[in-house]
């Protein structure tokens, strides 16, 4: 009997053992298994970073492609050579063979009167040479004013002359005088070419009459596109709008091509208006027109038109082999302009930047945008690289205002290019870590914070002037009593008085 018991606890232990061997195997096995699991997940996780980060790293080049933002706007223009730009931005809205060399003698023109008004004093008077009657003298075209020898003529007319009547006596008066001869003239121009970076440009006469290689004359067949390559006396678009970038900072320049007429007084003393050789475009006022230029000579024919509308302001160039002053097509470009791009803020003065510097004393400091930035991107497309990235100009050092600047954020567009903004201080820091300064920093952040303590401040002045009335009230019930009093023990004593 004794050995049927203890036989029986002896398989009840071995039993219980293989159990519990079995039950820490399973353990075993399960803790492989969620080990494996947890590194399997964090090796998928790991690849799936890489992959994701690998797909939203993009290399941006910085004028890849100047043309990037034009990229699906294509308006049917019939004109040979077309360039528009938004002059407060700087980029490129139209171009239509702009960089092609062509005959250009607007660009003679306008150098010449840049340099004009660069060199010489407007109230500058001058004596024409006889050459520069001569000259005059085989313009065919019709003047208001005709320049007479032994006459003196104001730089300002002359320039007047040049500019609005496009008066070769004028032209050459003027080249004369800023050089001595013509040659010497064109030198000039060549060499202010160069400091514009005009490299297309090669000036061989002041007024832009063809030039061609190989003793070939200027004729009705020339291709603009085909025989460029015969050009000496030559130009761009691209090139001329340099010329014009420049011309237009001057007040006076601006003036003339915004003026539609012109007084001027002769040596006689009569006044003489001048009417602006592009006149009819002014009357496009829904275009936002307020400055333009038209100038024809040969078979080429050149219009420019500066404005703005719906806040992008344009620059536009025209140039052709036609007598037409494409006036009509550079309205339907400007309004196809206007449709196509927008100008909106990139950011906007107090927007809060989603990041942090800080002093070197270890203070945080968030980052608030100091002014509006603006940009132009087409209507259906923000245009925006989202690579944005933070420059501090730190260490910084207490004390530190609110809205010191403290860095920039640089934003990249899909051509390339960067535009920095501005950034600040959001809060002000105190010169040494004191509690006040802990405070202040913390309101500051805090704008909850801020709210709730004004808050318990009305509240307390509430429950102050609560307890003031009810003192004020019970002063005046103690004064009350005071005078009954007082008026009682007057009738007593009157009472208690013997008659």
């Amino acid at each position: 009997m004794l050995n049927i018991k203890n036989n029986s606890r002896t398989k009840s232990k071995q039993k219980l053992k293989s159990q519990y061997k079995f039950g820490r195997e399973c353990k075993f096995i399960k803790d492989r298994i969620y080990k494996l699991s947890v590194c399997i997940l964090l090796i998928a996780c790991f690849f799936l970073v890489l992959i994701l980060f690998g797909s939203n790293q993009q290399t941006v080049y910085a004028n890849s492609d100047a043309n990037q933002l034009t990229h699906g706007f294509d308006p049917e223009v019939s004109i040979n050579n077309v360039l528009v730009i938004s002059t407060e931005f700087d980029k490129t809205l139209f171009s239509q063979q702009a960089s092609s060399p062509i005959p250009l003698p607007a660009a003679n023109h306008l150098m010449l009167s840049l340099l004009v008004l660069e060199q010489l004093e407007l109230d500058e008077r001058i004596m024409p040479s006889i050459n520069a009657i001569k000259f005059g003298q085989e313009d065919q075209k019709n003047h208001s004013v005709t320049i007479e020898y032994n006459e003196t003529y104001l730089v300002s007319n002359l320039l007047a002359l040049h500019m609005y009547e496009h008066s070769s006596a004028a032209a050459m008066v003027l080249a004369e005088h800023l050089a001595g001869s013509e040659e010497a003239c064109v030198e000039l121009m060549n060499e202010k070419a160069a400091q514009l970076e005009m490299n297309d440009t090669n000036f061989t006469n002041i007024l832009g009459f063809a030039d061609l290689k190989e003793g070939k004359k200027w004729s009705s067949n020339f291709d603009l596109i085909e025989d460029a390559d015969l050009l000496n006396q030559k130009s761009t678009l691209v090139d001329l709008a340099k010329l014009v970038t420049t011309l237009t900072k001057n007040q006076t320049a601006n003036q003339m091509f915004s003026e539609r007429e012109y007084f001027t007084r002769m040596p006689d003393g009569t006044i003489m208006a001048l009417m602006h050789p592009f006149d009819q475009i002014f009357a496009s006022i829904d275009q936002g027109v307020s400055g333009a230029w038209n100038f024809k000579q040969q078979d080429m024919s050149f219009s420019m038109v500066t404005g703005e509308k719906n806040q992008i302001k344009y620059l536009v160039f025209m140039s052709d082999k036609t007598k037409n002053n494409f006036a009509k097509q550079i309205i339907e470009l400007i309004q196809n302009i206007s449709e196509h791009y927008v100008v909106t803020p990139l950011v906007t003065q107090g927007q809060a930047y989603p990041s942090y510097d800080q002093t070197k004393e270890g203070d945080k400091i968030g980052l608030l945008f100091l002014k509006t930035v603006n940009y132009i991107h087409p209507v259906h497309d923000s245009f925006l690289h989202p690579a944005v990235k933070y420059i501090s100009h730190g260490p910084h050092s207490r004390p530190l205002a609110r809205g010191t600047p403290v860095g920039h954020v640089i934003f990249t567009l899909n051509d390339g290019s960067q535009i920095e903004a501005e950034v600040g201080s959001d809060i002000s820091i105190l010169s040494g870590n004191t509690l006040l300064s802990t405070m202040i920093n913390s309101l500051q952040r805090n704008p909850n914070l801020n709210k709730l303590i004004i808050a318990l401040v009305v509240l307390l002045c509430i429950i102050l002037l609560f307890k003031i009335f009810r003192l004020a009230k019970a002063l005046s019930r103690q004064i009350h009593l005071y005078k009954l009093n007082n008026i009682q023990k007057q009738l007593k004593d009157r009472i208690d008085k013997p008659q």
